[in-house]
């Protein structure tokens, strides 16, 4: 808009210039005809041709640096009417009169109201001055200065025709555009805070009109509620019918939370399966949560489509002003980590932000911090479980896992941090730090060693979505050049089925190489024994779960007989994992179990210890 007001402006200003410049031959013309034949002495003329030369110089040095000026049209008023006062004074003639009505002529040019009233009251000023205290020759005029009296009117109306006609087309010129930026700016203005597959509000007008509420609310020492609420399981609905129907459930959801709420509560998408809910409570706690249960529960009801009925289960958190925050940002966040809480704490529930979660905010923060710079200053490490064969009772192989020693000698466990890990995108870069340490690890042993055994490397859900992971893996195989019949790469049931056609494709590619898949933890996940046939897997490692209590439970010690059973028949090898004590071995050797794991015969070890342990056995 500022653009197109300065754009006409120097239109305006350009033409004022021309007509000046007009003007100002015009003047010369009639000044020396005055002097040459009307008897006008020569310190008057040089006086007039001294104010028009004046006039124009001081408009061209202006318009020079300022042509988009708004007050440069005060210039040309005041030459004119300086000019026309001394046309007044030195040669007193009812011709005076059109030089005073050019100064109206020239404001006209400019179009502004202010610029119009100055130029009619100088107007005004001067010929009162005219009829008041000049004395006028009277004498009768003379062809030629009839011929340019006419001329010198008509230049003036020609002048005034185009002058209008321009700035009538320019200024039409101006409103389109200036009504077409409008409309423009509108329509952008609604896209940037309207979510377009709900159409309801986003989370930019969220963070405004939060901001708004809490503005008023400082005002009346009120509170403020902003409820985050996450739909449970709902990547569920797109990988089992598709993201049309995903889409379909979202729409649903917005209808229902527009038409359940009150009007005063502001109903917002932040995106994905997440929304936002604002509005002002009252002082009595009691009947805020009984709001926000309230809420919640309305929340929950079953979406149908297709004839097919889809539980709706939500997560909620739950922050208010000025108790959890002062600002927009500070609440929303609040908010999201009580929400997270939620769904860590089992789900279809709803948390209210305390100052545990702030804590434990702070903590993450730090921790993040820190996990930034572990990679780049060499504080992870790697420490070696050993894998026993049950029947020979010689070391098959060794499981590498990751520990993550801090520079003051204290290891963070990785229950703490590897998830946080996941969420930055951190892990890819590290989980290829393990694969590429572990396979040159596992090489060198074997080398000074002169024994065969396989390592076994856990991958993450990122590093197995990666477009080239089977080519790094590879990479890496003859990098180190370690067999590919010597790895094993460990990945969880719930990892293979959340990304199962991306992770089959790069898992076919490696199991034809020689590398081994071992699906881990079996039985913590989904638990359907369908999966082992589907899944890319040689072995099946058993969760210790089901180990824990095969000495002392019937139901535990049939369960693991059964997956172990039948996890042989279909030709693949059976790890149990967890083994702690002789009792459970001695059972595992008794049902035919392939390989076992755990701290009866070794806790992970560091690269010094593990292989020390390796060469006396």
């Amino acid at each position: 808009m500022d653009l197109l007001i300065s754009e006409n402006r120097r239109q305006r200003n350009t033409i004022a210039l021309r007509l000046l410049l007009l003007n100002f031959t015009i003047i010369i013309l009639v000044i020396t005809f005055a002097y040459m034949r009307l008897g006008l002495t020569a310190p008057h003329y040089l006086c007039m041709a001294a104010a028009n030369v004046l006039t124009l110089t001081t408009y061209i040095i202006f318009y020079s640096y300022h042509k988009d000026s708004g007050w440069i049209g005060y210039i040309p008023i005041g030459g004119q009417f300086l000019n026309t006062m001394l046309l007044m004074m030195f040669v007193p003639a009812v011709t005076n009169t059109f030089s005073s009505i050019y100064i109206v002529v020239v404001a006209a040019v400019f179009m502004r109201r202010k610029v119009m009233f100055v130029a009619i009251s100088l107007v005004l000023a001067a010929d009162a001055y005219f009829f008041f205290f000049v004395e006028a020759k009277n004498f009768v005029l003379s062809s030629q200065i009839l011929t340019g009296i006419l001329t010198w009117s008509l230049l003036i109306i020609i002048s005034l025709l185009l002058v209008s006609s321009t700035n009538r087309k320019l200024m039409e010129r101006f409103f389109t555009l200036q009504k077409d930026t409008l409309d423009k700016a509108e329509q952008i203005k609604h896209m940037a805070s309207t979510d377009r597959l709900t159409l309801l509000p986003n989370r930019f007008s969220a963070y405004e009109f939060l901001e708004q509420a809490i503005q008023q609310a400082s005002a009346v020492n009120g509170r403020v509620c902003v409820i985050w609420v996450n739909i449970d399981n709902f990547q569920m609905i797109n990988d089992s019918v598709g993201y049309a129907t995903g889409d379909q459930y979202l729409r649903f959801f917005a209808r229902k939370m527009v038409h359940m709420f009150t009007p005063g509560m502001h109903v917002s998408r932040s995106g994905g399966d997440e929304f936002n809910l604002i509005m002002d409570v009252g002082g009595n706690d009691t009947d805020f949560i009984s709001t926000v249960h309230a809420i919640w529960k309305a929340c929950q009801s079953p979406f149908q489509v297709a004839g097919v009925s889809f539980p709706l289960k939500v997560s909620m958190g739950v922050a208010l002003y000025p108790d959890h925050g002062q600002t927009a940002e500070q609440l929303l966040k609040c908010a999201d980590v009580a929400m997270r809480k939620a769904k860590a704490g089992g789900k279809h529930q709803f948390r209210i932000f305390d100052e545990t979660m702030r804590l434990d905010q702070l903590y993450k923060r730090k921790l993040e911090d820190a996990l930034q710079g572990a990679l780049a200053q060499n504080q992870f490490t790697l420490h070696f479980q050993k894998q026993i064969h049950v029947p020979s009772g010689e070391v098959k192989g060794y499981e590498a896992l990751l520990r993550w020693q801090q520079p003051d000698g204290v290891y963070i466990p990785p229950s703490e941090w590897i998830q946080l890990a996941e969420e930055t995108g951190l892990i890819v870069p590290i989980g290829y730090w393990v694969l590429q340490t572990a396979c040159h690890t596992a090489r060198k042993w074997q080398i000074a060693s002169q024994m065969s055994f396989t390592i076994s490397v856990n991958i993450s859900a990122l590093q197995l979505m990666q477009y080239d992971f089977a080519d790094q893996v590879l990479a890496i195989l003859e990098e180190t050049g370690l067999d590919p019949r010597h790895l094993v790469l460990e990945l969880t049931e719930t990892l293979l089925i959340q990304s199962i056609e991306t992770s089959t494709n790069h898992l076919n590619l490696l199991r034809d190489k020689g590398v081994r898949i071992a699906l881990d933890d079996f039985g913590k996940g989904f638990s359907s024994l369908s999966y082992i046939k589907q899944l890319p897997a040689d072995i099946i490692k058993i969760d210790k779960s089901f180990i824990d209590h095969i000495d002392d439970s019937t139901v535990d010690r049939v369960i693991m007989e059964s997956i172990i059973s039948l996890v042989q028949r279909i030709d693949k090898e059976v790890v149990a994992e967890g083994v702690e004590k002789q009792e459970q071995l001695l059972i595992l050797q008794a049902v035919g179990c392939d390989f076992v794991q755990g701290y009866y015969f070794s806790k992970p070890l560091p690269e010094h210890q593990a292989f020390h342990a390796l060469v006396q056995a």
